[in-house]
């Protein structure tokens, strides 16, 4: 049988409610989503009775827990289907003991094993965003280009000698005159997934020891499509080699150890973090040296074992796949106070005192949630309300704008001036928000009444047809 996620696409959904499909009962790929299966053990022809039967969920219940919003399923259950070894329809019927089975001994349960890791710090007081990477690959000693598979292995496997993975971010996708980091030391994480350790090749010793990872900055550009021990990338039929085989400290990458983690023997499968908050910060500061980079064995590289195993970008399963977690400072629409400055008033009187005033500001990229731009229909961006030439309201989503204030007194000094003194009141803004967004429209609309001029115009353009 397989186990499937259901996806009915209304989580408050019962079984009155009919399937996309009516009576045709749950349709895969519509109802629910068959490639995200785990299989129970399988039956004979004539199944024993009296036996309890299991699969195991995880590859399931990582789509349904994951962090990931564009990955994460409904938590809808799942359905079991009987399928027979020759594909041919099921000719009986597999019973099984329900939740509602008055001997609780019988009772279908699910065994959930947590992993246990360390997270990274949390962010609490930032905004976590996930950012995927732009490549990723591993390089040994075969001389193979190893970017479009679905694993990246770090250590040394014996037969095929060491092997380094390389991972790299496109920091154009992050902007950087927008947004800005929470903390400068600890807001930038690479995830791994560990799968475990595997041995490449057979050896007359393996052994699966204690292996320390540590992650240095790329200082040369790299390709996956082209990246082996002794190629980083390739311009037209010209290979750009590394300095050494298997990359020279100094040249092709930074000997500093910007993080590590350590996978002791035995360890089981969980994620991994690096954190790359202090490269990231010099990506940001200067894009063109943004090359990714590199994780190798700073322990025991050179003692053979087994190799330790991630998923990469090619994995099949978009769960486990490295991406970078990045907390930012909040985007935020909010009152900034000026310097103190007097107040004027038209005729001349003065404030007695310097006054605090003060502006909405967006700060880390508040206010800008629409793609599109003002100066594409040749308006100004900034301002609250714009009419076209048909009286047609346009608005955007690029002002931070007042939306609360409170009153404040200003006494103010007209000495010299033909009034007297009086108590002036300015607006103090309290709190702020982004104005309203509208959708705009590149096409022209109709205009309702033609202008005069129009009128003359399509008149003598019709005389001249005429003749």
């Amino acid at each position: 049988a397989v186990v499937s996620t259901q996806s009915t696409g209304d989580d408050a959904s019962s079984w009155e409610y009919p399937w996309i499909e009516g009576d045709k009962g749950p349709i895969a790929g519509i109802d629910y989503v068959s490639t995200v299966n785990a299989k129970f053990n399988k039956l004979h022809r004539n199944p024993d009775t009296g036996r309890w039967l299991q699969a195991v969920t995880t590859t399931i219940a990582r789509y349904i827990f994951t962090e990931l919003d564009d990955i994460r399923m409904a938590n809808n259950g799942f359905l079991l289907r009987y399928v027979t070894e020759s594909g041919n329809p099921a000719t009986s019927f597999v019973t099984f003991d329900s939740p509602a089975f008055p001997d609780p001994e019988f009772k279908p349960f699910m065994d959930i094993c947590y992993i246990p890791f360390t997270r990274p710090v949390p962010c609490t007081e930032g905004q976590l965003v996930y950012y995927d990477l732009s490549a990723d690959t591993y390089i040994a000693k075969d001389g193979q280009v190893h970017g479009s598979e679905e694993h990246l292995f770090i250590g040394n496997s014996g037969w095929d000698g060491p092997a380094r993975s390389l991972v790299d971010f496109d920091i154009f996708t992050f902007n950087t005159e927008l947004t800005a980091l929470h903390n400068d030391a600890e807001s930038v994480y690479l995830r791994l997934w560990y799968e475990g350790a595997e041995m490449a090749k057979p050896y007359n010793d393996p052994r699966q020891m204690e292996r320390i990872l540590a992650a240095h900055k790329v200082l040369k550009t790299w390709s996956d499509s082209h990246a082996t021990s002794k190629v980083a990338s390739v311009s037209g039929n010209q290979k750009n080699r590394w300095d050494a085989e298997m990359m020279e400290e100094l040249t092709d990458y930074d000997p500093e150890v910007i993080a590590s983690d350590t996978i002791s023997e035995g360890e089981d499968e969980h994620n991994i973090y690096f954190n790359l908050t202090s490269v990231f910060k010099d990506w940001m500061n200067d894009r063109t040296s943004a090359h990714g980079v590199v994780i190798k064995d700073s322990q025991h590289e050179s003692v053979p074992g087994y190799f330790l195993k991630f998923a990469s970008l090619n994995n099949p399963d978009p769960t486990v796949r490295p991406y970078l977690m990045v907390c930012q400072k909040k985007p935020i629409c909010e009152p900034e106070d000026q310097d103190p400055m007097p107040v004027y008033d038209a005729d001349g009187c003065v404030s007695t005192t310097n006054v605090t005033l003060n502006y909405c500001i967006a700060k880390n990229g508040a206010c800008s949630g629409m793609e599109d731009s003002a100066t594409n229909y040749d308006y100004m961006t900034g301002v609250s309300a714009l009419w076209d030439e048909f009286h047609v309201l346009r608005t955007f989503c690029k002002c931070c704008t007042d939306a609360a204030a409170e009153r404040i007194r200003v006494p103010m000094n007209c000495e010299g001036q033909d009034k007297s003194d009086y108590d002036n009141y300015v607006n103090y803004i309290t709190s702020c928000e982004c104005q309203k967004c509208e959708e705009v429209s590149s096409k022209r609309k109709k205009r309702a009444v033609p202008s005069k001029t129009r009128l003359l115009l399509r008149s003598a353009l019709k005389s001249m047809l005429r003749k």
